[in-house]
């Protein structure tokens, strides 16, 4: 059985994009995220917010996926509101593997 997604809107009055939507598919991944984003607050959201702020935004401001770095060229073409529940499964996916890349740089660099 897969684990439910998470929802959020990452808030941050500092950064280029004040709100982002992030989605994980690990409890693991969302606290390093959490934790990596100081400064930030992650507003838990429903998957129906999340999408709702993809598609028409918040306050009149367009408010961007998260992270989609490590997603590859076929899976970037993919990402569309119209069909909101792949998307999400991608984003998270997108940011499992940034998680996974970060703790394995780390661990390689303790490793030293």
């Amino acid at each position: 059985m897969s684990t439910p997604l998470q929802f959020f809107i990452r808030h941050h009055p500092n950064f280029l994009r004040d709100k982002f939507i992030l989605v994980f598919k690990s409890n693991e991944a969302r606290d390093y995220f959490e934790r990596a984003l100081k400064g930030s607050h992650f507003e838990p959201v429903s998957s129906e917010v999340a999408e709702h702020a993809a598609r028409i935004g918040i306050n009149g401001k367009i408010i961007s996926y998260g992270y989609t770095t490590l997603l590859t060229d076929e899976e970037m073409k993919q990402l569309s509101t119209m069909d909101w529940n792949s998307t999400a499964a991608l984003l998270a996916e997108g940011n499992e593997r940034l998680y996974e890349k970060a703790i394995n740089e780390k661990e390689g660099n303790e490793q030293v």
